[in-house]
């Protein structure tokens, strides 16, 4: 159960006071999760103003006092959600470049990575990184974060460059490339199949990657390399 459960319900596991389920909802062991994907479902027909907390609220089981619990101010729902899927991003970024791996093997296993988590997540990306609701100093941090994704992914391809795994190119402009072939993998996503979501993953990062290796240079072996490495993750949530 996660934390903020746990500290709600005190002292002999008795239920939050003040924090109940509605009764038209069934109770969840994740209720932050429940708020993030009932609100995911409202932004995406309402829009980020248009959705009001109480249908959040509502739309997640819960009351309105209850969801301010969870989240004080619809916004950090918002934060909540792009924090969702950049974490987990730079997280594997971080991982990626500790392990003894080719350019070519790295990058894979990242764009891999990202295209399975983003199509994974109950909302999508990318409606969330082109919405203009939203531009105070908070999100302005998101999105200098959000860079650290196209400076890694450059490092990547220029050391690859310099090592000879990859052919010579705009580093910026294929950086950009990759990280929009990534996130916007979410608007053909089908979220209920989590096999075909594994085959689009590895599809997408095996395109990317093809597109940039150097002469005499296989996808084949960058994936068996990748292959050799699949013991060092975590199954897919």
């Amino acid at each position: 159960m996660k934390r903020e459960e746990e500290k709600a319900r005190g002292e002999g596991g008795a239920k939050p006071v003040g924090r109940p389920r509605s009764g038209e909802a069934p109770a969840s062991d994740d209720t932050r999760a429940d708020i993030i994907a009932a609100a995911a479902r409202l932004f995406r027909a309402k829009g980020i103003a248009g959705a009001s907390v109480r249908e959040i609220a509502a739309e997640a089981g819960l009351r309105k006092a209850s969801l301010y619990y969870y989240f004080p101010a619809k916004e950090d729902i918002v934060y909540a959600m792009i924090e969702g899927v950049l974490a987990p991003a730079l997280a594997m970024q971080k991982k990626l470049g500790r392990m003894a791996l080719s350019e070519a093997a790295r990058l894979y296993l990242y764009l891999r990575f990202d295209v399975e988590m983003l199509c994974a997540a109950p909302y999508d990306c990318t409606w969330l990184l082109s919405h203009g609701d939203l531009s105070d100093a908070r999100l302005a941090a998101h999105w200098k974060e959000r860079e650290k994704l196209l400076s890694w992914l450059r490092a990547r391809l220029r050391e690859g460059q310099g090592q000879g795994e990859f052919a010579a190119c705009d580093g910026a402009t294929v950086a950009k490339a990759m990280l929009a072939a990534t996130e916007y993998s979410v608007t053909w996503a089908e979220r209920e199949d989590r096999a075909r979501i594994g085959r689009n993953a590895e599809e997408v990062a095996s395109l990317l990657v093809r597109g940039v290796l150097a002469e005499g240079k296989s996808i084949d072996d960058v994936k068996a390399e990748a292959a050799s490495h699949a013991t060092s993750f975590p199954p897919s949530p």
